[in-house]
């Protein structure tokens, strides 16, 4: 079978993919697209969105847009890749070392929070869960950009407390899924259900934090007493 070439008029706008002109409008167009997609998504969900929609709302010609995004599922990767690139930057801020234990993962807590229950983020784990049994590349990728970074962020952190003393002796990766999996468990879970919305005030998530934070020291937290609770327990 004799294959097509597609050929460009030369007063054509559109110059042919791969072109250096081509890159360019991409690379100075590909935040915009990416914003305009990622409302798409997020209102219509994964399987309602349309490219040749999200093409038109972005005022970007087809050629251009689907050179840069050939499939929705690559689509969805780049648009769920910055949106985590953003989560991780805000909740991973650096804590402290010399900082009392409580007091930064209090501040831990209370930014991981603020992004985890954000209705962009729920309704973005909502398409994931969904979507990642057809489409497991998902799933992973998900997995491999927020969760997996998350926790080393935080593990790192429990090594250095570690090593002043200030937690005891065990496995740093094993403490941060722990404090991930109380900051998260039942608020998290309940919201992507649709249920208990008015755990989303500011008074309530400072009291879940607290809680969390509590059973956690007392788990981990080194005999001596740190500032805010009284340690009951103690390992040896």
């Amino acid at each position: 079978m004799k294959k097509t070439v597609a050929k460009y008029p030369a007063n054509s706008r559109v110059p042919p993919p791969g072109s250096r002109s081509d890159l360019r409008l991409e690379d100075s167009r590909v935040a915009e697209l990416l914003d305009i997609a990622s409302q798409v998504f997020l209102e219509n969900g994964f399987a309602s969105a349309s490219m040749n929609e999200i093409a038109r709302l972005s005022n970007s010609s087809k050629t251009t847009f689907y050179s840069r995004f050939p499939t929705k599922e690559k689509l969805f990767i780049a648009v769920m890749e910055r949106r985590m690139e953003t989560v991780l930057g805000e909740v991973t801020a650096p804590l402290p070392a010399e900082s009392p234990i409580d007091v930064a993962l209090k501040e831990y807590g209370t930014r991981f929070l603020r992004f985890a229950l954000s209705d962009e983020q729920i309704t973005l784990l909502r398409i994931i869960s969904m979507e990642s049994v057809r489409f497991p590349e998902l799933g992973e990728r998900f997995y491999e950009l927020g969760p997996k970074r998350g926790q080393t962020f935080l593990a790192g952190y429990f090594q250095e407390q570690i090593k002043l003393g200030h937690l005891v002796r065990d496995d740093p990766w094993t403490m941060a899924e722990h404090l991930i999996s109380l900051l998260s468990g039942g608020l998290v879970r309940w919201r992507i259900l649709g249920l208990q919305t008015g755990t989303r005030t500011k008074d309530k998530q400072q009291e879940h934090v607290a809680g969390v934070l509590k059973v956690f020291l007392r788990a981990y937290g080194t005999p001596t007493p740190i500032k805010g609770y009284k340690m009951t327990r103690s390992r040896k």
